[in-house]
C-alpha cells in the first residue's frame, strides 16, 4: 500500500475511451552518433568542399596507417569517395548534413522514414498510446465528446506536427526522443474507430472524505488531457458504492476474528476512526494480517499466492470463489482478470490443475452490473436475501486462504478493509456460508460450458471484426 500525507491508495479504476486511428506517412530526422574523427572528417570536407588527404594527415597528426584505416571504413560505408588524391564528401556523406545550426556548425542527421499508426481518443482529441483494448463491460465508459468521430485529417496533420515531441516521448518512446525531430508529414489517412484503456489509482483522501482517481500516466502534461480527466471523473462519480448494513460489523468479526475495524464500520465518516485503522495497519498484530485496499491488488493478493505455494498436488476440484459486494464501484479494472490469471498459475503450480471460479454476488446488486465480469468467471452466483452484508467481500481459494474485506462508505463510494484469513474453522465456516447453492434463494446466473474448438474460434471472431486498439 502507497501512502502520503494527503493520500492512500485504495483501489484503482480502467476508463473505457473511445478512439480513432490515422495513418501517418512521415519523415524524421535523429541526430547521429558518429566517432569523434569521422565526425571531424565530415565536418572539415563539409566546410572545405574537398581536402588533400595528406594535408589532412598532417592536420590530425595521424602515420599514414591510421588516416587509412579511417578513410578505408569512412569509404565502405559510402560517406567519402577519393577524386585523385583529394577526398570529399560522398553523396551518402552530404545526407548527414541537411540542416545547420544557428551558428553555422553543420549539423549531422539521419533521416528516415516513418509509418505510423496513430490513435486519437474522441474526448480530448489527444493522442493516446496504442492498445488492443477489447470493449468490457466492467470497465468504466467515458462519453465521446458530440461530433468527435468526424475528426478530419487535417486536424490530426495538425496536432500530430505540434505535439511530435510528446509523441516521441510518451506514445512512441523512443529511447533517444530528444534527439529525435519531424521533418515532414507527407500523408495521413483516417482510419478505423476502437478502445484505449485509460488507467487511474483510486485514493482515500482523508482531509476532505472523498475518493477520487490520480492518472498518474498524464502527470506530464495535465493541461492537455485536462478534458480527458474531467470527463473522466464526471464518468466515475455516476458508478456508486455497496449498500450498508446493521450486521455488517458481527459479520466480519464472526469471518475473521478481528474487532478492531468496528469503530470505522459503525462510524465510516469519521475521519479519526480512520486514522486509528492506518494506525492498526502499520503495527503488526501477533496472527491477524490487516488488509487495506481492493483485494485484487498486489500487496494484498501477496498472501493468497504464499498459500498457495504451500498446497500439495491434488487432482481434486479447486474453487476460486469471489463474492463481491453490491453497488457498481468493485471490479471496474482489469486487476480483477490480472489477479484470476496469478491465482490460477499459482494453483497450477502447485499441482492443482483442476481449477473453477465462482463470482458470487448478494441479491441486492443491480442487474444492470450482475454480468459485467461474466467473461471471466465460469459460474455466477445470486445469494438469497439478506444471506450477507451487501457491503461484505470474500475471496477464498481453494479452502485454505480467504481476504474477507468490508467496503465502507466514504464521500459517494466505498473504501475497502479487511484481513487474510487462514485458520481452518473460520475458513470452513466462510465456505459454507458460499456454497449452500442447494438452498432457498440461490439462484444461478450462468454455467459456462466448455468450449469446444470451433466455438473458441467463433467467439474470436467477433473480436477480430471489430477493430480495437
Amino acid at each position: 500500500m502507497n501512502t502520503t500525507s494527503e493520500r492512500i491508495e485504495i483501489d484503482e479504476v480502467d476508463f473505457q475511451i473511445s478512439c480513432r486511428r490515422f495513418t501517418i506517412r512521415a519523415t524524421i530526422t535523429r541526430d547521429r552518433q558518429l566517432p569523434v574523427v569521422d565526425e571531424f572528417v565530415l565536418r572539415l570536407l563539409s566546410v572545405l568542399d574537398q581536402m588533400p588527404v595528406a594535408k589532412m594527415r598532417a592536420w590530425f597528426g595521424f602515420t599514414e596507417s591510421e588516416m587509412q584505416t579511417v578513410l578505408v571504413d569512412m569509404g565502405r560505408r559510402s560517406l567519402v569517395e577519393l577524386t585523385g588524391d583529394d577526398l570529399r564528401l560522398a553523396p551518402a556523406g552530404r545526407e548527414l548534413f541537411r540542416s545547420v545550426s544557428r551558428d553555422g556548425v553543420p549539423h549531422i542527421v539521419e533521416v528516415a522514414p516513418l509509418l505510423e499508426s496513430v490513435w486519437f481518443d474522441l474526448v480530448s482529441r489527444n493522442m493516446v498510446p496504442r492498445s488492443r483494448a477489447r470493449p468490457t463491460d466492467y470497465l468504466v465508459k467515458v462519453a465521446e465528446q458530440p461530433s468527435a468521430r468526424e475528426m478530419p485529417e487535417a486536424f490530426a496533420m495538425a496536432a500530430f506536427e505540434e505535439n511530435f515531441r510528446d509523441y516521441a516521448r510518451r506514445i512512441r518512446r523512443f529511447p533517444d526522443p530528444d534527439a529525435v525531430n519531424l521533418y515532414s508529414i507527407s500523408d495521413v489517412e483516417g482510419g478505423v474507430y476502437g478502445y484505449q484503456v485509460l488507467r487511474a489509482k483510486l485514493v482515500l483522501d482523508l482531509d476532505r472524505m472523498k475518493v477520487r482517481p490520480i492518472f498518474s500516466d498524464l502527470t506530464d502534461s495535465p493541461a492537455n488531457y485536462q478534458t480527458l480527466t474531467v470527463a473522466a471523473n464526471d464518468a466515475w462519480q455516476l458508478v456508486s458504492g455497496p449498500d450498508s448494513t446493521a450486521t455488517t460489523a458481527a459479520e466480519f468479526e464472526r469471518m475473521t476474528g478481528n474487532a478492531r475495524f468496528t469503530p470505522v464500520i459503525n462510524e465510516p465518516d469519521n475521519a479519526e476512526a480512520w486514522l486509528e485503522v492506518f494506525q492498526l495497519l502499520a503495527t503488526p498484530i501477533p496472527g491477524f494480517k490487516l488488509t487495506a485496499g481492493a483485494s485484487y491488488l498486489g500487496f494484498n493478493l501477496e498472501p493468497v499466492l504464499t498459500a498457495i505455494s504451500d498446497l500439495k498436488p491434488s487432482d481434486d476440484v479447486c474453487e476460486i470463489i469471489w463474492l463481491r459486494p453490491s453497488g457498481s464501484t468493485w471490479g471496474r479494472t482489469q486487476r480483477v482478470a490480472e489477479a484470476l490469471v496469478s491465482i490460477g498459475d499459482a494453483l497450477r503450480n502447485a499441482g492443482r490443475t483442476n481449477v473453477g471460479t465462482v463470482l458470487a454476488m448478494p441479491r441486492s446488486t443491480s442487474k444492470a452490473t450482475r454480468t459485467n465480469h461474466k467473461r471471466l468467471f465460469a459460474r455466477g452466483v445470486l445469494l438469497p436475501q439478506g444471506h450477507l452484508p451487501a457491503n461484505l467481500e470474500v475471496l477464498i481459494v481453494a479452502g485454505v486462504v480467504a481476504v474477507v474485506n468490508v467496503h465502507l462508505p466514504v464521500g459517494g463510494h466505498s473504501v475497502p478493509i479487511g484481513s487474510v484469513v487462514s485458520d481452518a474453522r473460520r475458513l470452513s465456516r466462510i465456505l459454507e456460508r458460499l456454497t449452500s447453492g442447494n438452498g432457498d434463494g440461490w439462484e444461478e446466473l450462468w454455467r459456462a460450458m466448455p468450449a469446444k474448438p470451433s466455438d473458441e474460434d467463433d467467439s474470436n471472431e467477433s473480436y477480430r471484426t471489430l477493430d480495437t486498439i
